[in-house]
């Protein structure tokens, strides 16, 4: 009798720690299942997303675990819980993320219920419940969200100065350009009035010097001068060569034609021999 009393406590204490080994495991599928609920609770979606994620970094403290609660099926359970919640982290919309919180909580669920048959008897005190760790989490967890929350504000905000400033730049360089384009276009019709100009001076300046020209020629011969000033001087002025000069160049070229054609006739009036 004395034998079989020793044979059962030793497997007492053989199979106690095997079920005693479960308790962090379980302890950290209830973060898990907190943070899940919380994600379904959330009013918007990146509080959802962010829950969820709160949930995938407890899952992995979870499987860290595993190896040392020898209990048939949780792993397969893990991986379903695993597979939902990673979609939940980045989901196309806020339904779809609330569709896959909602089947990994399922699966969170079956996983604490196998864990419970499992651990059933250990009268482990240290296991913690869900509503245990909802408890024990919010506070420092909600400080945290705020933190990020705060952070994400500040970022935000930073980046609407920046947008505002770069819009203002933009605008400013908007109408820099704007009054650069009215600048060359009162440029460009002040060049072409100028351009005119010019045109009708060549109209003018070129007859009055051929016939001021002739006229010093014909009066010379009426002199009975012998030396009589060539007359055909080129006076022409093309309109390239009137874009490569200004109004006042050209004013200057007819200037110094007019000059040359009275030097021309005073030096054949000077040297003139009369008949």
């Amino acid at each position: 009798m004395k034998y079989y009393a020793c044979l059962v406590l030793m497997l007492f204490v053989n199979i106690h720690p095997v079920l005693a080994d479960c308790t962090a495991l379980y302890s950290a599928m209830t973060y898990t299942i907190s943070h899940s609920n919380k994600s379904l609770g959330a009013n918007n979606f990146d509080h959802q997303r962010y829950y969820a994620g709160r949930a995938l970094e407890a899952l992995e403290r979870a499987e860290e675990r595993l190896d040392e609660c020898a209990c048939e099926g949780v792993g397969d359970l893990l991986y379903d819980v695993r597979d939902n919640l990673e979609k939940a982290v980045d989901p196309e919309d806020w339904e779809t993320g609330r569709f896959y919180v909602k089947k990994a909580r399922e699966y969170i669920q079956n996983t604490l219920t196998a864990l419970d048959m499992c651990t059933a008897g250990s009268g482990d005190p240290e296991t913690a419940k869900p509503e245990q760790a909802d408890k024990e989490d919010d506070g420092a967890e909600d400080r945290s969200y705020a933190g990020e929350e705060l952070t994400l504000a500040q970022r935000q905000l930073a980046l609407k100065k920046e947008q505002e400033e770069l819009m203002a730049r933009q605008k400013e360089l908007e109408r820099k350009l704007v009054e650069q384009k009215r600048v060359e276009e009162q440029l460009r019709e002040a060049r072409q009035l100028e351009l005119d100009a010019q045109k009708e001076l060549v109209a003018v300046a070129e007859i009055r010097l051929y016939e001021m020209e002739n006229a010093a020629a014909a009066l010379i011969r009426a002199f009975s001068c012998a030396a009589v000033p060539a007359t055909g001087e080129k006076y022409k002025r093309t309109e390239d060569e009137l874009r490569e000069e200004s109004l006042e160049q050209t004013r200057q070229f007819y200037k110094d034609k007019m000059s040359e054609v009275l030097q021309k006739a005073i030096k054949a009036l000077s040297g003139c021999e009369g008949e």
